[in-house]
């Protein structure tokens, strides 16, 4: 194989030997900085985008009370809830799943009330507990009759029953 006559020389050795360690270290140096100007971005980007984030729940928040206030003002003379509760539940050893499925039979009794006014309801009262009082409510194998002990009319209707059960 033929070499040409500059390699063969020393210094044309050593030229060479330094611009491949050059280039390497060139390189190296080029990726170090990369690296670092990089890790800077991604710090910078994260934490603008956790200030957007702040920013922006603080605008939703602000957004979110004024439109509260507003439905506040506007529902604030409405039923919103109804919530039912049994009085004598542990006494008959009745259990949640029970209760859970007869209070849900008793809101879908009352689904007209949601979102009435306090007024209308009120004058309504006994519409509303004879509509619980006079049905019957089956669950599995066994029939269940709803006596109102109490009525709480007011954004959240609470409706205080007790359990009687027929076979």
């Amino acid at each position: 194989m033929y070499i040409p006559p500059q390699v063969r020389s020393t210094e044309w050795r050593r030229f060479y030997a330094g611009m491949v360690f050059g280039i390497i270290i060139g390189y190296l140096l080029f990726v170090f900085i990369n690296g670092q100007l990089q890790e800077q971005l991604v710090e910078e980007n994260i934490e603008l985008s956790t200030k957007l984030k702040d920013a922006e729940a603080k605008y939703e928040n602000l957004l979110n009370a004024e439109e509260e206030e507003e439905e506040e003002h506007k529902e604030g003379l409405t039923v919103q809830e109804i919530t039912v509760e049994f009085q004598n539940a542990k006494d008959l050893e009745v259990d949640k799943l029970t209760q859970h499925q007869l209070s849900s039979m008793v809101k879908d009794q009352l689904t007209s009330v949601t979102g009435s006014k306090i007024e209308e309801i009120s004058r309504q009262r006994e519409i509303i507990i004879s509509a619980i009082e006079n049905k019957q409510f089956k669950v599995d194998d066994f029939i269940y009759h709803l006596t109102v002990e109490q009525l709480v009319i007011a954004n959240e209707l609470l409706i205080s029953l007790s359990i009687e059960i027929d076979h």
